[in-house]
């Protein structure tokens, strides 16, 4: 291994990670899109999203870009401090805006993880019914209570 290859190698490592990382993401992503809740609160989120960017694009008069990038991370109350409202009626749609959208990025997180662990759930109650085998199935029907 030559020095040039040591020194880089960190860096492929992480970026391999990082993209193992986007991957699981985008899988779970298409597991919770089943979810009608969680379509509901991502369709929600993005006119949201979409309609502060046009807001702050025509009121503050700054490009796409630099609305689309105010909109997340006054979404996700990061909130860096490098472009800030001006204008009085935006300084309002802002902290109307705040509320609606942390209230918004935390249905979206919480969507998912109930998607995900509702479909761990399903899919470890299916394996422990293979591996009792076929009459697992019959001593569950039996075994439940009359109605």
């Amino acid at each position: 291994m030559t020095a040039a290859t040591g020194r880089w190698l960190p860096y492929l490592a992480g970026m391999l990670g990082l993209l193992l990382m986007i991957r699981r993401f985008i899988a779970a992503v298409r597991i919770s899109w089943r979810d009608r809740a969680f379509r509901g609160v991502t369709v929600t989120l993005v006119t949201l999203l979409v309609s502060a960017t046009i807001f702050y694009t025509l009121v503050e008069g700054w490009s796409v870009l630099d609305s689309a990038y105010f909109s997340v991370v006054t979404g996700l109350t990061i909130g860096y401090g490098d472009l800030t409202p001006e204008q009085p009626i935006a300084k309002v749609f802002t902290m109307l805006y705040a509320l609606l959208a942390v209230g918004l990025f935390v249905a979206l997180a919480t969507s998912l993880a109930n998607s995900l662990m509702g479909r761990r759930a399903h899919k470890k109650r299916s394996t422990s019914r293979h591996k009792r085998g076929s009459h697992a199935d019959e001593q569950d029907v039996t075994q439940r209570p009359a109605e």
